[in-house]
């Protein structure tokens, strides 16, 4: 099958390291091309736009001079202060597609916020296009101080509900994210699949190198690890102050914590105000072959997010590939790759008391701990492997190739 991966607001691809978003896309077009079949990628990073056949060679494309009717128009848009849609972005964005795959089965779209030239380009091409939910941009927008307001927001919002609503098919990265498609979105639950993400730990790390699974002295230091963004919804300061208390408690432990974002400072000078940061290491963002060995000496993985609809982060299924036991937050059934008491602990958002509680339960009962850890790793070699995700998007990528034909 020859499919074209599109994003048109794409995470950055050329260098790591590497963030979620791009490990995703990473990770799935590789596994398609191990299994035989053609993809090509082309997005949009930085100020232009790119293609790559193995996402390690990328070719600049050009978008095209600008005529003088859509100067015009932009000119009159900025001085009349008229609403913005992104037209022209993804117009030029709609003829690279099209003139950059020919004979392709589909088009395969990672969505973005008013970002809807690969549905262009789908519709001109009559190829089937599905669309790919990691998120909803709006929390994501507003999280960020980014959300627009008036008749800005009325439009965008909009388009992105046309956008998502004339692909072939979605799939969602979550039951959190279905749900918000569906309530949010006003799309049917039947036009919608859940994928959950994989993890290249699996295959990165060995039972015998994870500390869970090796004999422990119970006098030891236990060693907490938060892997992921530092990002307002994820948590991190809330992180911190649970953690302060724990040592407070008398517990022995330590915390390293693995990422970047614009809350990192702000994290750390948490750290230092607690007079805690002798206890707490900020290694900056890690490619996984360099964080994997630090998971593997871990006993415990946090994901305490706050303020966020999904619950099911690309961090949980690294943790459960490195046999951590899970503290994470969630509700109404989130996420749904742990059980609760089983392959982690799920505590409410934003809730620093219990998780403390949890971490607490944890350092006092270290058999509990280590079977959490083993569960969640046995769990992991049996659901999440990258291979695993890239096969269920293909099946469904296949089915729906073949109403279209």
């Amino acid at each position: 099958m020859k499919i074209g991966y599109l994003a048109q607001l794409s995470p950055e691809l050329r260098t790591p390291p590497f963030d979620g978003p791009a490990n995703h896309i990473r990770h799935i077009v590789h596994e398609w091309q191990d299994m035989g079949h053609q993809v090509l990628f082309l997005g949009g990073m930085g100020s232009g736009y790119w293609k790559s056949k193995d996402l390690k060679e990328f070719i600049p494309l050009q978008n095209g001079k600008r005529t003088i009717i859509e100067r015009s128009i932009r000119k009159f848009q900025s001085l009349a202060h008229l609403p913005y849609i992104n037209y022209f972005e993804s117009l030029s964005f709609s003829d690279l597609v099209v003139g950059s795959m020919v004979y392709y089965d589909c088009l395969y779209e990672r969505a973005s916020w008013m970002s809807y030239g690969g549905l262009l380009a789908a519709k001109k091409k009559r190829l089937p296009l599905i669309m790919e939910f990691n998120g909803d941009p709006l929390h994501d927008l507003k999280s960020k101080g980014q959300l627009p307001g008036g008749i800005q927001l009325s439009i965008s919002k909009a388009l992105f509900r046309y956008t998502l609503g004339q692909a072939d098919h979605l799939i969602a990265s979550g039951e959190g994210w279905k749900k918000n498609l569906v309530e949010n979105w006003d799309l049917s639950p039947e036009k919608i699949s859940v994928v959950e993400n994989g993890t290249t730990l699996v295959n990165l790390l060995q039972r015998n190198e994870l500390a869970n699974f090796q004999p422990k002295d119970p006098r030891s230091e236990i060693k907490i690890s938060y892997l992921g963004s530092f990002f307002p919804w994820h948590g991190t300061k809330i992180a911190i102050n649970a953690f302060a208390k724990l040592l407070r408690s008398g517990i022995n432990a330590s915390l390293i914590m693995i990422g970047s974002g614009s809350d990192l400072e702000e994290t750390q000078r948490l750290a230092k105000d607690l007079g805690i940061d002798h206890k707490v290491t900020f290694t900056g963002a890690l490619l996984p072959e360099e964080y994997a060995k630090i998971l593997a000496n871990c006993e415990i993985g946090l994901s305490p997010y706050c303020g966020w609809t999904e619950f099911s982060g690309l961090k949980l299924f690294d943790y459960k590939a490195a046999g951590l036991a899970i503290i994470a937050s969630g509700k109404n059934g989130q996420p749904a790759t742990l059980v609760h008491n089983k392959t982690g602990l799920i505590i409410p958002p934003c809730d620093e008391s219990a998780l403390l509680d949890s971490l607490i339960l944890l350092a006092n009962n270290r058999d509990f701990m280590a079977s959490l850890g083993k569960q969640a790793r046995l769990e992991a070699e049996v659901k999440h492997t990258w291979k695993k995700t890239a096969e269920e998007i293909l099946s469904i990528i296949t089915h729906v190739v073949e109403l279209r034909k």
